[in-house]
């Protein structure tokens, strides 16, 4: 239950979806079709939390740790905040976007990272703040993507101009986790070195995608333009890249992945 078996499924899970919600944006229909991509969405999220509970039952901690749990988290997180969006909206086309940019994620951890079985854990992860630190950092990721998502479909898809506020609520959503992330993180720094902030090259582009989003938030207005969404959330994903596989490449700083 805690190999890859399950990961694979939720990938099947979110091609799936996301080939139900396209056919369904070029047809104009709703109906079954939609139901399927709720439905095979919400269980290719069933199958990630299995997976966790799984291998957190198998190792004896949250698998967060590497870079291939990282992926599949935030995998995870992209489906998740595009499918509540969808649930909340009915917009096909953003949720086209996030059903495959959770697919692509997923598959680059199961195919460029690979498996790995859980070994030990680093004693500096061994901290209460480590799992609401990831978690918290990611759903705010997740946040961003879904709101990339849905501005760059906005600029094809005239019906998403109906909802001028889903892109503000998204970066508020991805600002409030995001920056419960870092303060946790924080938390977590003092606790594992001593210090609350070091400059850290991770930290320090959390950070700053962070301060985009909320130049966003404060420059956009309350119903910001096609333009303005969609350079802020392209220059927030850019950067949320960067943070995720820049710096590892890099071997920057303390905060890479193995």
């Amino acid at each position: 239950m805690s190999g890859p078996g399950l990961l694979y499924a939720a990938l099947a899970c979110y091609a799936f979806a996301a080939v139900a919600v396209a056919i369904v944006r070029s047809q104009h229909r709703t109906g079954r079709l939609s139901r399927a991509s709720i439905a095979v969405s919400s269980l290719g999220i069933a199958l990630q939390l299995a997976f966790t509970v799984a291998r957190t039952v198998s190792v004896g901690f949250l698998p967060f740790a590497s870079r291939f749990e990282a992926m599949a988290l935030f995998a995870l997180a992209v489906q998740a905040a595009g499918l509540a969006v969808y649930l909340a909206t009915r917009q096909h086309s953003a949720k086209l976007g996030t059903d495959a940019l959770s697919a692509v994620l997923l598959l680059g951890a199961l195919v460029s990272s690979g498996f790995h079985p859980g070994g030990g854990l680093n004693p500096i992860l061994n901290s209460p703040w480590f799992a609401v630190h990831i978690v918290a950092a990611f759903a705010g990721y997740g946040c961003f993507s879904a709101g990339l998502a849905w501005s760059v479909s906005r600029l094809f898809d005239r019906a998403l101009d109906l909802n001028p506020t889903a892109t503000r609520r998204l970066a508020l959503a991805g600002l409030v986790l995001l920056g419960a992330g870092i303060l946790t993180g924080a938390m977590w720094a003092d606790s594992s070195w001593g210090t609350y902030w070091n400059w850290d090259p991770k930290e320090s582009w959390a950070l700053l995608t962070w301060t985009v989003m909320m130049l966003f938030v404060h420059l956009g207005g309350r119903r910001p333009s096609r333009a303005a969404a969609g350079v802020f959330f392209g220059l927030a994903f850019a950067l949320m890249l960067f943070t995720f596989f820049g710096i590892n490449l890099l071997k920057w700083g303390l905060h890479r992945y193995q």
